[in-house]
């Protein structure tokens, strides 16, 4: 009985322990999981190789302790041991192999979606200059042709008030060229007084002033247009680049939503910036309402009466007169304006041929 005690302790538990620990080497996750990776071929350092080696060596230890002691029993469980390694490493070797590839794949979407997500950022820029671009271009050109209509109304106001001033002066100095001539045949003898020729020149001041008040309120009210054209205009840009600064911004965020949904293609965010229709609408209104401006006409006040003198004309002015009367008619049958009617006659008092008396003798038949 004693010895049977002593064999039990001295031979079979040290086999049975050796047997129990290379058995839950090889059960051990960590264990299984290195020899996995060594098997498939990864390097995991130094300390798992040295511990799957060490795992070996008790196994190998285990079993060489089994055989030595003659127990078919302590071979069968170490064969049932390493069968069952054997089955969990080859089971854990096909999930790393699997989460592999789906790493492999996750990490190969990723870089596509990244790659469609800086395509359509580029796209999305490259839309985005081409319309701000478009808007600039449109409005440098309508500040421009504003500009120019609003160049054009005045001249036509300054040469309105410059002709209204020159027929003032010659209205002026035919009356007073004239004045002992009205003055007779208004019943007045003696001659030109002074206070006759007083009211002349005051007639002529105030004429002059009346032209130049109308000239200056024709500017006032033509810069207030321009003005008010003019920020009307740059309104409607601030509006439109506003509004496709909103649109890009729009864009760039769905575009970034896409690339956090892992969206491989290049969606065409790009196609959706668009210029706003009412920007060009706003433009085209300020152009018409420059382009619509009108002004007060100014009049010579100090009117010139030249019935009262044509008895004093000449036989030759009064041939002169005939003459120069009939072809302002013609030139006004043919079509031309009254003011080119009267740049000739006056063209025709520079070289001597008229004077000024018979132009406003016409020009009061004509009504011009």
């Amino acid at each position: 009985m004693a010895g049977l005690k002593t064999f039990s302790t001295n031979i079979v538990k040290p086999i049975t322990t050796k047997i129990a620990k290379a058995t839950s080497y090889q059960l051990d996750p960590v264990v299984r999981a290195q020899d996995a990776a060594r098997k498939m071929g990864y390097q995991m350092g130094t300390t798992g190789g040295g511990l799957i080696t060490q795992s070996n060596q008790n196994a190998s230890g285990a079993n060489s302790s089994g055989s030595t002691g003659g127990s078919s029993g302590g071979s069968g469980s170490s064969k049932k041991s390493s069968s069952s390694s054997t089955a969990s490493t080859s089971g854990y070797g096909a999930m790393l192999d699997a989460a592999a590839l789906y790493n492999a794949q996750m990490a190969q979407q990723q870089a596509a979606a990244e790659a469609a997500y800086n395509n359509s950022m580029a796209r999305i820029a490259a839309a985005y200059g081409n319309i701000s671009n478009n808007i600039q271009g449109n409005y440098d050109s309508s500040v421009g042709r504003l500009k120019s209509a609003r160049d054009k109304s005045l001249r036509e106001v300054n040469v309105d008030a410059e002709d209204s001033l020159r027929q003032a002066y010659i209205n002026n100095e035919l009356n007073k060229r004239n004045l002992n001539q009205r003055l007779s045949a208004m019943g007045y003898n003696g001659g030109a007084t002074e206070s006759t020729m007083a009211n002349l020149a005051n007639e002529y001041a105030n004429s002059r002033t009346d032209i130049n008040k109308v000239l200056n309120r024709n500017i006032k009210d033509l810069e207030q247009t321009y003005g008010d054209n003019l920020a009307t205009a740059l309104q409607a840009y601030n509006t439109a680049m506003n509004n496709l600064d909103m649109q890009r911004l729009q864009m760039e965020n769905a575009a970034e939503q896409a690339r956090a949904n892992m969206v491989t293609s290049t969606p065409g965010f790009e196609s959706l910036l668009t210029m706003d229709q009412n920007y060009l609408t706003a433009l085209q209104n300020a152009l018409a309402g420059q382009a619509g401006f009108t002004f007060t006409n100014t009049e010579a006040t100090n009117e010139f009466n030249p019935a009262s003198v044509q008895q004093a004309v000449s036989t030759a002015d009064a041939t002169n007169y005939a003459k120069a009367l009939s072809q302002a008619e013609m030139w006004a049958n043919q079509g031309d304006s009254a003011q080119n009617i009267v740049n000739k006659l006056y063209s025709q008092v520079g070289t001597g041929g008229l004077d000024l008396m018979t132009v406003a003798q016409i020009r009061q038949q004509l009504g011009i």
